[in-house]
């Protein structure tokens, strides 16, 4: 094996060449190159942890004020109304209605019904038809001139409800409104509103609200 001088000769030793004496330094072997370092990652945001709704539990969805589990105001600090409807025979509505061939019942404590759900049916289970509404006022005494689905309560998102009237037969007025409210059209409840329906049936809505600490 021979290397190279300086001077361009070929030598067989590779401290000194053998032919012009010149030294021969080897050349030093060049340095590995380090890759070079990464520049530094600053470490991901965490994600802001969801906020839940301290009622029900749900995920708060973005900023919005109201939960959509249960109606919980974020912003107010305030649980969802506590609704109850009272079940009542109206010996005012019956005389003003004058229903003929229907006789106002001689016996009918109120009854009363908590509201739970998104979406509450009145009427008159009808086993036929299906029918199995979460307010049922069928059994003695019986208004027939209720609708099986008379009525709906929808509630909204700050955790109140609405009347919708779905179709039923004789219609649903509110208060002292004459004039039945409009088929598939929501109305608004608020606290002591009175909902009529039947020959005579008044349902009083009522609602009570609670601050979270």
């Amino acid at each position: 094996m021979t290397v190279t001088c300086p001077n361009g000769h070929q030598s067989a030793t590779a401290d000194y060449c053998d032919q012009c004496g010149a030294r021969i330094e080897a050349a030093a072997p060049a340095a590995a190159s380090e890759p070079a370092p990464a520049p530094s990652e600053a470490p991901a945001a965490e994600a802001p942890a969801a906020q839940s709704c301290p009622v029900c539990g749900a995920p708060r969805t973005g900023d919005d004020r109201f939960c959509e589990g249960c109606g919980y105001d974020f912003t107010a600090g305030t649980t969802p109304a506590t609704w109850q409807l009272v079940v009542t025979a109206d010996r005012e509505y019956y005389d003003r209605l004058q229903p003929a061939g229907v006789e106002f019942p001689t016996h009918c404590p109120p009854r009363t019904f908590s509201l739970t759900e998104s979406e509450v049916r009145v009427g008159r289970h009808s086993s036929s038809r299906g029918i199995q509404p979460e307010i049922d006022l069928s059994g003695a005494p019986e208004d027939s001139a209720i609708s099986h689905l008379h009525a709906m309560l929808i509630r909204q998102p700050n955790g109140s409800y609405s009347l919708v009237d779905p179709g039923s037969t004789n219609g649903t007025t509110l208060n002292d409104s004459a004039d039945p409210i409009a088929v598939n059209v929501p109305v608004p409840l608020a606290d002591g509103d009175r909902i009529h329906l039947g020959a005579w049936t008044t349902m009083t809505i009522h609602s009570r609200e609670s601050t979270i600490p």
